[in-house]
C-alpha cells in the first residue's frame, strides 16, 4: 500500500492502522475539543451552573433552574439574564510531551457569542465580536501543563447600547434605533454582529444569548492548517475540471512549503492525483490547482424534481512544513479536509426584454428552474441548538416532499451549519443564502468593516463547495429600508450619508471579499446580488434604485395584509417572488407543549403576537371568507386555529398559483414563500410549527408546488376561468406525454360528479399550457355558482389520476345546499416497527374517512397526551368521494403507543356553514314573527 492511500484510509478510518503503519497518522494536525466540564457564573458570582457541555448558552445552562426561555412569557421573564454579564471557565490540561514535538498551538473559537474577553492562565489573549467568524490565538507561550480557560461574554444588550450612545456620534448614528413595541424586543441590534433576530422580531422572541455556540479547540501543528476546500467545476466538450482552492492558515511570517494529494475514488481512476511541492505564501495562504474528471465518470447534481441530485466525496491532503528540508518524521504536519461535491453549471439569467425589463430566473444544466420553495429561519431563536441532526433532516426532508427546490437562509438568522447545507446538497435544494444583515443601517467605521471582511471571507469559503449554493444576496431589505424610510431620516444630507454608507458596506466591502470564491475564467454561481428585494444582478451595478418592487426587474416582496387574498388581481405578475406569506396560528398540540399550568392560552398568544397590526389582518381575512365574528375569537381558539390556518393555505395556493401561471415566457419563475419553519410557537407565517407540526399550508403546499400541476383561477372581469397545465420535469430526451384535462361539477349536497367536460392535451418536458373557459359554459343550469363546485384533473392515457385541484365559484359564505356530511373516521390498519436497536418507535395507521355528502376542508387533529409531533399524508382536503385512505405516522420513545378514535378530532366547513345557516333561520323566523306581532297591533 502506498503511503498517499495510507494516509487516505488513515484519515477517514476506513482501517486498522497497524503498529508498523503508525507513523502514517503520527503526523497528523492534532485537534483537541474542550468539549466539557465547562462551569459558569455571572459577574457578582450569584449564580452559578456547573458540568456544562458546550455549544451551551447561558439561557441553557440555567434552563434547569429558571425554566426554558421558549415556556410561557419566559421570553420577558428571564431577560435580566441578558442584562449581566457572564464567564464560561475550562479547566484543562496539556502533554509537555506533545507540546515538544510542534512549533504552533492554536487556541480556535469556532463560534462565540457574541462580545468577549478570553483568558488564559489569567492573561488576556484576545476579544471576540462577532459571532460569525472563526477566531484563533497562538497560545503556545501561555500554555502550561494545568491551564485555567476563561471566556467572560459581556450583556449584549449593554454593549450595544454603550456603542450607540458612546462609541458613535451623533452624526453617524444608525437608525433603526429599535424595534417595534409589539416585539418587546431590545435596542441597536444593528450595532453588533450578531444574529439580528436575538434582539427581537416579527416572527420571534427576543432572546440576546450569551454563549459558546460552536466548538473551542486546541490544534497542535508545524507551520499551518487547510482549514477550508473550495471546489468549483465547469465542463468543458470532453471533461468536467476540478478548480480547486485550498486555503491555510499559518502564524508563520516566511513563506513554506506545501504538499498537497487529492482523492477521488468515484471520479479518477488513478488516485491520488498529486499536486507535488509548492511553495505557499504566508501573505496569502493559498493553492490553486485543476483536476480533469472525464464527463463518463459524473452523474450531474439536479434539483428536487429534475433528477439525482449525485454526490462526489473528495478527500484533499496537505502536508506544510517550514523549510526546504523534509519535515521531521513526527512532526504534525498533515491536515486534511473532506468534502461531497456535484457537478452542475447554473446560471442566472438577466436577459433584456424590450419595454418589459429583465427576465430573472435560475437555469441548472442550461435548464430553466422554476424556483419552488420557502424562506428558512434558524431551527432554534438560541444558536448553539442551530444543529439539530433530527430536526435539521425534518424540516429539510419535508420541504424536498412537498416539492420544494429552493431554500432562502434568511437574513435575521444565521450562516447555517454544515449539516444543513449538506442535506440541501442531498435532498437537491438550492440554497439562496441572504448574508446576516437585515432591515437596518449598519455603523461603518474601520474595526466593524475589518470584522465584517473576516466574517464574509470565513462564511464564504465555507459554503463555496456545496453544490445547492446559487446564490449569495449580501443582506436583506435593507435597500427596501432605506427608499422606504427616506423622509423619516431627516436632512437629504443624512439620506446621502446612510446611502453612502450602505454602499461602501455592502458594494465596497463585502462584495469585493466573496470575490476569493469566484473564478477568473468562469462564474461557479451568479451574483452576488446585494440586496433583496432588488432591480436583480445586473441593475445593481448602477445607482440604488428607488423603484426595487418593480414588476419588470429583479425579485419583489409582496405584503397585502389589507387585501383580499383569495382574489388572484392583487399579485404582482413579476419576474421572482421572493417573499409572500399569511399567518395562522399552530395546532392546540403544539400550544400545549408551551404553555405552563397557569397560563391563559388567550393571554400567550397576544403576547406572543408580533405583527404590527396584531390580530386583525388574520381576523379580518376569516371574516370575509367564514362566519366567525373577530370579537369571538378569544372564546373559540379552537376554531380560529381551524380557520387561520385554512385561510393562510388557501391565501398562499392563490397567490402560488398566480405565479406559477404567468410561467409562459419566463414571465415569472420564482415562488418563494415566508416561512418555513418557527423558532417558537406563536401566531406566525409558518407552515411547519417550531415542534415540527405541519400546519394546512405545508399540507397544500405539496399540492400546489407538485411539478405536474392544472391550476384555475377565476377571471372576474370577464366571467372566464384561466386554466394553466404545467409539467415541471427534465429528460435528457423528448418525452411528449399526453393527458386528459377533466372538469367534474358538483352539488354541494350530493356525492360524485354530476356533469363532466373532457378535453385531451399534450404537455412537453418543463412546459406550461394555458386556455380560457367563460364560467357559464361549465356552470349551467341546474347548477349556479353558489349551489356547486368544480374539479379540475389531470389523467394519464390509462385513466390513472395524476393530480386535480377544486375551485369554489364563490365565497363560502355564499353556499347553498350544503348539507351535514355525517364524516366518520375509523382505524383500519396499523403498523409499529418495534426493533429493539431502534431508538423510537415509529407507528403508522391507515384511516378510512366516509363521508354521505361532500366535506368541505377536512382537517383532522390527533389529540393525544403523549403524542407531540405526527404527520398525515393529506389534511384540510375537500372530500366529494364516498371514502379517503389517510395516513397518519408518528413516533414514540419507548412503546408502540396506540391511539383510539376517540383521539381523532375531525372539523369541516360544513358544520360551521350549517350553524350560521341555522342560526340566520332562525333569526328570520324570529324577525318573521316580529313582523306579523306589528302588523296585528296596527290592525
Amino acid at each position: 500500500m502506498s503511503w498517499a492511500l495510507k494516509l487516505f484510509f488513515c484519515a477517514l478510518n476506513l482501517i486498522f492502522i497497524s503498529s508498523r503503519d503508525f507513523y502514517v497518522c503520527a503526523d497528523k494536525v492534532s485537534v483537541v475539543e474542550l468539549t466539557s466540564s465547562w462551569t459558569l457564573r455571572n459577574q457578582n458570582g450569584s449564580i452559578t451552573a456547573s458540568a456544562l457541555k458546550i455549544p451551551i448558552s447561558v439561557y441553557s445552562a440555567l434552563r434547569t433552574t429558571y425554566g426554558d426561555v421558549l415556556q410561557s412569557k419566559n421570553d420577558v421573564d428571564l431577560r435580566w439574564m441578558s442584562y449581566d454579564n457572564w464567564t464560561f471557565t475550562r479547566h484543562f490540561n496539556v502533554n509537555q510531551e506533545e507540546m515538544a514535538n510542534v512549533n504552533a498551538i492554536n487556541l480556535t473559537l469556532h463560534g462565540i457569542d457574541t462580545v468577549a474577553t478570553v483568558r488564559l492562565n489569567n492573561i488576556t489573549i484576545g476579544n471576540t465580536k462577532n459571532m460569525f467568524r472563526r477566531y484563533d490565538f497562538d497560545v503556545f507561550r501561555y500554555l502550561k501543563q494545568e491551564n485555567i480557560l476563561e471566556i467572560e461574554i459581556l450583556s449584549p444588550v449593554w454593549v450595544a447600547q454603550a456603542i450607540a450612545h458612546t462609541d458613535l456620534e451623533w452624526g453617524l448614528k444608525a437608525p433603526p434605533e429599535c424595534p417595534p413595541a409589539s416585539y418587546r424586543g431590545e435596542c441597536h441590534r444593528n450595532m453588533l454582529r450578531k444574529m439580528q433576530m436575538s434582539f427581537g422580531s416579527e416572527v420571534g422572541p427576543a432572546v440576546p444569548s450569551m454563549g459558546i455556540w460552536k466548538a473551542v479547540t486546541l490544534e497542535y501543528y508545524e507551520v499551518a492548517i487547510l482549514h477550508y476546500v473550495d471546489i468549483a467545476v465547469e465542463p468543458n466538450t470532453t471533461h468536467w475540471n476540478m478548480d480547486v482552492h485550498a486555503f491555510f492558515n499559518t502564524p508563520l511570517t516566511h513563506d513554506f512549503y506545501g504538499n498537497i494529494t487529492l482523492f477521488a475514488p468515484d471520479l479518477l481512476e488513478e488516485n491520488p492525483y498529486e499536486v507535488g511541492l509548492t511553495v505557499i505564501s504566508y501573505q496569502s495562504p493559498k493553492v490553486k490547482f485543476m483536476v480533469p474528471v472525464p464527463k463518463e465518470s459524473v452523474k450531474l447534481w439536479w434539483p428536487n424534481g429534475y433528477g439525482e441530485a449525485n454526490l462526489y466525496p473528495i478527500f484533499v491532503s496537505a502536508t506544510c512544513w517550514a523549510t526546504s528540508e523534509a519535515p521531521q518524521l513526527r512532526a504534525k504536519t498533515v491536515s486534511q479536509q473532506l468534502v461531497k461535491i456535484g457537478f452542475r453549471t447554473v446560471e442566472l439569467v438577466e436577459d433584456l426584454e424590450e419595454g418589459q425589463g429583465r427576465t430573472f430566473y435560475f437555469k441548472v444544466n442550461d435548464v430553466p428552474i422554476f424556483a419552488k420553495g420557502a424562506i428558512y429561519l434558524p431551527s432554534h431563536i438560541l444558536p448553539e441548538n442551530y444543529d439539530d441532526a433530527d430536526n435539521l433532516e425534518h424540516i429539510l426532508r419535508s420541504a424536498r416532499d412537498a416539492n420544494m427546490n429552493l431554500i432562502r437562509v434568511w437574513g435575521g438568522g444565521l450562516y447555517e451549519s454544515k449539516s444543513f447545507y449538506d442535506i440541501a446538497d442531498k435532498y437537491g435544494l438550492m440554497v439562496w443564502q441572504d448574508m446576516a444583515f437585515t432591515g437596518a443601517t449598519y455603523p461603518v467605521v474601520d474595526a466593524f468593516l475589518e470584522s465584517i471582511r473576516v466574517e464574509t471571507s470565513q462564511n464564504a469559503k465555507y459554503l463555496a463547495s456545496h453544490p445547492s449554493l446559487v446564490l449569495f444576496v449580501t443582506n436583506d431589505e435593507i435597500e427596501l429600508y432605506l427608499v422606504s424610510n427616506k423622509a423619516s431620516f431627516g436632512t437629504e444630507e443624512q439620506y446621502k450619508r446612510l446611502e453612502n454608507e450602505y454602499k461602501q458596506l455592502f458594494l465596497g466591502t463585502i462584495k469585493p471579499e466573496l470575490n476569493i470564491i469566484s473564478r477568473n475564467s468562469f462564474d461557479p454561481r451568479p451574483g452576488p446580488m446585494i440586496s433583496t428585494p432588488s432591480k436583480g444582478v445586473e441593475e445593481n451595478r448602477k445607482d440604488l434604485p428607488l423603484d426595487l418592487q418593480s414588476i419588470n426587474y429583479g425579485d419583489v416582496h409582496f405584503w397585502g395584509e389589507d387585501l383580499d387574498a383569495l382574489n388572484p388581481d392583487i399579485y404582482p405578475r413579476a419576474r421572482f417572488i421572493s417573499e409572500y406569506g399569511f399567518q395562522s396560528l399552530p395546532a392546540i398540540i403544539s400550544w400545549n407543549q408551551t404553555m405552563l399550568e397557569n397560563d391563559s392560552l388567550v393571554e400567550l398568544i397576544k403576547h406572543r403576537q408580533h405583527d404590527l397590526n396584531g390580530m386583525e389582518p388574520m381576523l379580518n381575512l376569516i371574516e370575509r371568507y367564514i362566519p366567525f365574528r373577530p370579537s369571538d375569537w378569544e372564546y373559540k381558539i379552537d376554531d380560529l386555529i381551524y380557520f387561520s390556518q385554512l385561510m393562510q393555505a388557501m391565501a398562499a395556493k392563490t397567490a402560488t398559483d398566480l405565479f406559477r401561471s404567468q410561467r409562459v415566457n419566463y414571465r415569472t419563475m420564482g415562488a418563494i414563500y415566508w416561512h418555513l419553519n418557527d423558532v417558537w410557537v406563536a401566531p406566525t407565517w409558518s407552515s411547519i410549527d417550531y415542534y415540527g407540526n405541519y400546519k394546512l399550508l405545508y399540507y397544500w403546499s405539496k399540492e400546489f408546488f407538485s411539478p405536474l400541476a392544472i391550476i384555475a383561477l377565476y377571471d372576474a372581469s370577464n366571467r372566464r376561468i384561466n386554466i394553466t397545465m404545467i409539467r415541471d420535469e427534465y429528460k435528457e430526451y423528448s418525452d411528449a406525454r399526453k393527458y386528459v384535462e377533466t372538469i367534474n361539477v358538483y352539488f354541494w349536497d350530493k356525492l360524485l360528479a354530476r356533469k363532466t367536460l373532457t378535453r385531451d392535451e399534450v404537455l412537453e418536458l418543463n412546459s406550461v399550457q394555458q386556455r380560457s373557459v367563460p364560467l357559464d359554459d361549465i356552470i349551467a343550469t341546474p347548477f349556479t355558482v353558489n349551489n356547486s363546485f368544480l374539479e379540475f384533473s389531470l389523467y394519464d392515457a390509462k385513466a390513472n389520476l395524476l393530480v386535480s385541484t377544486f375551485f369554489l365559484p364563490s365565497n363560502m359564505k355564499s353556499i347553498e345546499g350544503i348539507t351535514d356530511p355525517k364524516i366518520t373516521v375509523e382505524i383500519s390498519w396499523r403498523y409499529c416497527n418495534e426493533d429493539a436497536l431502534s431508538l423510537k418507535r415509529r407507528i403508522a395507521y391507515s384511516l378510512l374517512v366516509r363521508v354521505h355528502a361532500p366535506a368541505l376542508f377536512v382537517f383532522i387533529q390527533i389529540v393525544h397526551p403523549q403524542i407531540k409531533k405526527y404527520k398525515l399524508s393529506h389534511n384540510g382536503f375537500i372530500q366529494a368521494e364516498p371514502i379517503k385512505v389517510v395516513h397518519l405516522d408518528y413516533e414514540h420513545s419507548s412503546e408502540c403507543m396506540t391511539i383510539e378514535n376517540e383521539n381523532i378530532k375531525v372539523q369541516t366547513m360544513n358544520q360551521y356553514l350549517l350553524a350560521e345557516a341555522e342560526k340566520k333561520a332562525k333569526m328570520s323566523a324570529i324577525n318573521a314573527r316580529r313582523r306579523r306581532r306589528r302588523r296585528k297591533v296596527e290592525l
